[in-house]
């Protein structure tokens, strides 16, 4: 499992990218300065907030050590907004209110649907090319009456779009299937949406899309993007379903998965086909080769017509973790291990994955939705390998690996903060931090709705609470922010760099917390 990268000029701690890492491991073990000690009601809390023009949908970024417009050396941290607006705010100093630079890229979208409401603009997490000092993000609004969406190369330091940038996105697929004009599928913009987090691989920039509302001809794409300095060229159009339709990837915001040589998809329902040719991958797990873009390998699940039907689909990411596994989650409350070099295909009398496990329920034993990911932990405490997970309307879980058998057991969970609360929609979005192994630096953090039932932060807004919890022992609190005062950004996971805590909201806010004495 990677954790994040550091700058190859300064040295210093950067978070380039969804959860940290291409891994989507969510995971930070560079943090020298918060510990189980120091993270209590005396000695941490909000230290300062940003105010920003529209709610924060994607993860903010980090960078350390920039010498920007300013002649002055800054941490940075990235934040983009709905209203199609990047801020890059001074990360540490509470006085500096004002923006280092702000850009916004057009107009956003009114809403159609109260998902995202009130306006559509930039949703997925951007991704940082360090090396090149570039900020890579897609914007959608509308313009002249019609939709459009656009990919973006700004500069780090001035927030300056790159030469060529930005640049429309348009694709094509041959396929027969909806919205299909004399065997050709057209990237429609108003009817998809890019959710996940974007990728960075070798140079080239994917996005993955899913739907705007569930509305209309839509598909699940994969698009790739290179930026040579001048100019994008489209490196990769992939349709998931291109006879068919839907098989959206939205991936509860987590951002597309790579182990440098593949790109792991989780993909919603739709017209799963398993023996049409080319495949429909609706309802998939599914790994593409870089080398040449073509799927080698995938698990549809065998009750995939039943999960089709009930919207039960699959919603979470591919995380990547140690013993080559791979784990994601379904809508109908399932975590599921996969072995990342070997699927598991279909098999109609059966899955043959590593293990299929049925997260506990409040009310009726079943789990709600899974999303946001798990988290890895080796801890150094000698308990083992834990895995930890929060779904919608249910306890934190905390799991033992057996990395013999890749499989999860010794189930223990924590109704926090009260036995009779459990988040609503879209559950707890988790992220740990610890100083590599060292005992006592580990903490788990959870950003969910204050709102009880399935609903929580679905179709409305919701207050938001932050938990710092001992992942060593889960029933330990450290401390917490749940006040009300702020609105939760569903599926976005709190940033944990150099001593801070970032969070966005749909307060039309940063919140940055961190030690305050």
């Amino acid at each position: 499992m990677a954790s994040a990268g550091t700058s190859g000029n300064s040295g210093t701690y950067a978070v380039t990218t969804n959860r940290y890492d291409n891994a989507r491991s969510g995971v930070n073990l560079q943090e020298t300065k918060l510990t189980t000690t120091n993270v209590n009601a005396n000695q941490f809390g909000l230290v300062f907030s940003r105010t920003v023009d529209g709610q924060i949908y994607g993860q903010p970024l980090y960078v350390g050590g920039l010498t920007m417009s300013d002649k002055k050396i800054h941490d940075v941290v990235y934040v983009a907004t709905e209203h199609n607006t990047v801020y890059a705010f001074d990360a540490d100093d509470a006085t500096a209110s004002a923006p280092l630079w702000s850009l916004n890229v057009g107009p956003s979208g009114s809403n159609v649907c109260d998902n995202l409401s009130p306006e559509v603009g930039i949703t997925s997490t951007p991704v940082i090319d360090q090396a090149a000092g570039t900020i890579y993000f897609i914007s959608k609004g509308q313009e002249g009456g019609g939709w459009v969406q656009r990919i973006h190369a700004v500069n780090v330091i001035t927030g300056a779009e790159r030469p060529g940038s930005p640049a429309v996105i348009a694709a094509s697929a041959a396929g027969t299937g909806a919205g299909s004009v004399a065997g050709n599928i057209a990237f429609d913009p108003s009817t998809q949406l890019n959710r996940p987090g974007l990728l960075l691989v070798n140079g080239v920039v994917y996005a993955a899309f899913a739907s705007h509302c569930d509305t209309g001809n839509y598909h699940g794409w994969v698009l790739g993007y290179a930026y040579d300095g001048t100019a994008f060229k489209q490196a990769l159009a992939f349709n998931v379903s291109p006879n068919g339709s839907e098989g959206g990837i939205w991936q509860g915001g987590v951002g597309l998965s790579s182990d440098g040589t593949n790109i792991f998809v989780v993909v919603g329902n739709g017209s799963t086909n398993p023996t049409s040719s080319p495949l429909d991958l609706s309802e998939s797990v599914f790994r593409l080769r870089i080398s040449d873009y073509s799927v080698q390998d995938y698990w549809i699940p065998s009750a995939y017509v039943s999960l089709n039907a009930a919207d039960s689909d699959l919603s979470s990411g591919a995380v990547l973790m140690p013993h080559n596994l791979l784990l994601t989650g379904s809508k109908d409350g399932r975590l599921y291990v996969l072995d990342a070099t070997n699927l598991g295909k279909f098999n109609a009398g059966g899955d043959k994955i590593l293990q299929t496990l049925t997260t506990p329920g409040k009310a009726n034993g079943a789990g709600g939705h899974v999303h946001g990911g798990a988290i890895y932990y080796d801890s150094p405490s000698g308990a083992g390998e834990k895995v930890f997970l929060w779904p919608e309307d249910s306890p934190l879980m905390e799991y033992t690996l057996d990395a013999t058998t890749r499989t999860l057991g010794g189930l223990v969970t924590d109704p926090i903060p009260t036995a009779g609360f459990t988040p609503g929609h879209p559950g707890a979005i988790l992220a740990l931090s610890a100083n590599g192994s060292v005992a006592g630096t580990g903490i788990l953090w959870a950003s969910l709705p204050t709102q009880n039932g399935t609903n929580g932060a679905w179709h409305a807004t919701s207050a938001g609470a932050l938990y710092a919890i001992d992942p060593t022992n889960i029933t330990k609190v450290l401390w917490s922010d749940s006040l009300g005062t702020w609105n939760v950004a569903k599926f976005a996971p709190p940033l944990i760099a150099n001593g801070h805590v970032y969070v966005g909201t749909f307060s039309n806010s940063l919140r940055v917390y961190g030690l305050t004495n």
